[in-house]
């Protein structure tokens, strides 16, 4: 390009090329430790922070092969994480992945409802109860007021309402932090922090999967969460119904399920299921159908 300047003719500097995008080294030095389950969770997590990605995008973001790539989008396709297409994935809207609160309080309520009465129980007078987002443990609500506990902490804001209308008295320590209207809760690391300040005696927890003896989650910040509540109680006491044993949905790792105390479940078990809880060091309530 040239341009006159005082009578003379000159040329504009070369622009120089703008160099290819790259993962800075730090980045490329965590890539490269990541076990393949490790660097499946952070593919999902590209995958639905930019909607689409090409498999050459990924190999080069992720130090490995295209053929890698491809593997491993196999594999999250499989578990409902994202999407194929033609040369590549797209992400799977989150309301796909964790099913919106709504459309799961209205599934298997009897069982939900048969679960929370039992589990209720299991609270002592005045202690100090945590409860997670899901709608199981929810269903606790219209009875743990007879324990009288001397507060209840969550995350989930269905049960801030529910609690605060109906039973006043109770002290409830409500966790803020990012609002997602799928789980009506608040999820991550601002939660987490505020729960690392606070105690319970007891959390009850429920789960999307349990399969080889853990429980997973398909969002990271929900697993992030529980595991968060799991470690701040001295007990904790999992409510979970035969639909969620060995389910595949689950990228994310919550706890070993060896880290509670009691399993509240439907007695209708099947007997494999059964002598996966009773082999580990933990006591098994199995609450008779309604």
């Amino acid at each position: 390009m040239k341009y006159e300047k005082d009578d003379e003719v000159q040329t504009a500097p070369a622009v120089p090329a703008a160099p290819a995008v790259l993962p800075a080294p730090a980045v490329l030095a965590a890539l490269d430790g990541l076990t393949p389950e490790a660097r499946r969770a952070e593919l999902t997590r590209y995958v639905a922070e930019r909607t689409t990605a090409k498999v050459e995008e990924l190999a080069e973001r992720f130090q490995v092969s295209a053929m890698t790539v491809h593997r491993d989008l196999d594999v999250l396709a499989r578990a409902g994480l994202v999407e194929r297409i033609r040369g590549g994935a797209r992400a799977i809207p989150r309301h796909l992945s964790e099913r919106d609160v709504r459309l799961r309080t209205g599934t298997r309520s009897a069982q939900k409802e048969a679960l929370a009465l039992a589990a209720s129980a299991l609270a002592r007078d005045g202690d100090i109860v945590a409860f997670d987002d899901s709608t199981t443990v929810a269903a606790m609500c219209p009875h743990i007021a007879v324990r009288r506990p001397s507060a209840v902490i969550t995350h989930s804001l269905g049960v801030m309402h529910r609690l605060s209308r109906d039973h006043p008295d109770i002290t409830l320590v409500g966790l803020g932090g990012q609002y997602y209207p799928e789980t009506d809760s608040f999820l991550g690391a601002v939660v987490v922090d505020q729960i690392t300040r606070v105690f319970a005696d007891v959390a009850f927890l429920s789960t999307t999967s349990l399969r080889n003896n853990a429980l997973y989650h398909p969002d990271a910040e929900a697993a992030l969460t529980k595991r968060a509540l799991v470690m701040m109680a001295e007990r904790k006491v999992l409510l979970v119904d035969s639909s969620k044993f060995e389910v595949k949905n689950g990228l994310y790792l919550v706890v070993d399920l060896a880290a509670f105390d009691d399993v509240v479940v439907e007695a209708t078990l099947p007997a494999e299921h059964r002598a996966q809880l009773e082999r580990l060091d933990l006591t098994v309530h199995y609450v008779p159908a309604t």
